[in-house]
């Protein structure tokens, strides 16, 4: 994958910017890795590729059937989503770090933007998350999955976020690292930045994508919007 994409010109807005929580903000990734690597090997299963990016920014529910599915167990999509949640749980004691670039993006930020979180991540985890890799007082609202009627890939999440913030979508930006965020985000108006957590991991709805929060075309743009426009 190229380090930067674009799909059409459209104006870099200059309102809010609301970030995703896993894999943007918060290294969880790995712990899920090892946690799906636990739980295939139980099931005598291997997990491709292909099939761990569909894994990502799924509610616990959706990622249980999605679960069962790959596992040729659909009738156990609770109990194996309770699985899983419990193997992550048990590593989360090993700490979970800040995504490169992410507590230096938003601090310096915050100084002159609004900063929301919308997260498909239950509301109380989201503020755990934010409040380890200290940034919780830099983040004016969170909105988590368990806050809207529906989860990503659905808009609710960043819909509530804008709504919260006192700002029309269409101002506002949105940070995304996966294929579902990034559609929740463009359906709700947004304009779309993509930093896939994986290098390999396609955001199709994204309007731009960087590799990385440390790039710094993507710091600059979002320093300084009204100096830039992007175009094909």
């Amino acid at each position: 994958m190229a380090d930067i994409s674009q799909r059409q010109a459209r104006p870099f807005p200059a309102g809010p910017v609301i970030f995703d929580c896993d894999g943007t903000l918060v290294a969880t990734e790995g712990v899920w890795d090892g946690a799906y690597a636990i739980l295939f090997d139980r099931y005598q299963t291997v997990l491709s590729r292909p099939d761990r990016h569909r894994l990502l920014g799924l509610t616990l529910t959706g990622l249980g059937h999605e679960l069962g599915r790959l596992l040729g167990q659909p009738h156990r999509h609770q109990e194996l989503a309770a699985e899983v949640l419990d193997l992550v749980t048990n590593n989360l004691g090993r700490g979970v770090p800040a995504m490169p670039g992410a507590v230096d993006l938003v601090t310096t930020l915050a100084r002159s933007r609004p900063i929301g979180v919308a997260s498909n991540t239950l509301h109380d985890a989201v503020m755990e998350y934010l409040t380890k890799i200290g940034i919780i007082d830099l983040v004016d609202v969170i909105v988590g999955s368990d806050d809207v009627d529906a989860p990503k890939p659905a808009p609710d999440v960043y819909l509530a976020a804008c709504d919260r913030l006192g700002s029309d979508p269409h101002t506002a930006i949105a940070v995304e690292d996966s294929a579902a965020g990034a559609l929740a985000a463009r359906t709700a108006g947004l304009y779309v930045i993509g930093v896939p957590s994986q290098p390999d991991l396609l955001i199709p709805a994204a309007d731009v994508v960087y590799p990385s929060l440390t790039d710094p075309r993507l710091r600059h743009i979002l320093q300084h919007p009204a100096t830039r426009r992007l175009t094909a």
